[in-house]
């Protein structure tokens, strides 16, 4: 007996989700509705067909954004001395002098 093409079953494999493209403001918004959901992140995951790797991801980029820090610019140029000691004095033999805090003082000279 002899076999053709046409005769052996054929089946197509299920085609791949398409990749969907997520915004910035997208992926923060899911991370938001992630941490209020209740779920676990597989379950969240699931539900809205996303890979829990890139949930974690998200979630450690939006966290790290929301960190406030402690980092001053100084940049500007400084209008008004807050010390009524004048750098001309010259009973100080130092230029600049900044309080750390916790005792810590950092002096600079320039001579």
């Amino acid at each position: 007996m002899t076999t053709s093409a046409l005769d052996i079953p054929s089946f197509t494999l299920p085609r791949p989700k398409s990749r969907i493209t997520r915004t910035k403001a997208q992926w923060k918004s899911l991370v938001e509705e992630f941490h209020v959901s209740g779920l676990t992140r597989t379950a969240f995951c699931k539900r809205h067909g996303i890979a829990t790797s890139c949930l974690y991801r998200w979630q450690k980029l939006v966290a790290e954004e929301s960190v406030p820090t402690d980092f001053v610019d100084i940049t500007e140029p400084v209008t008004r001395a807050t010390d009524t000691r004048s750098f001309a004095d010259t009973s100080s033999d130092w230029q600049v002098e900044l309080e750390l805090g916790a005792g810590v003082i950092l002096r600079v000279r320039t001579r």
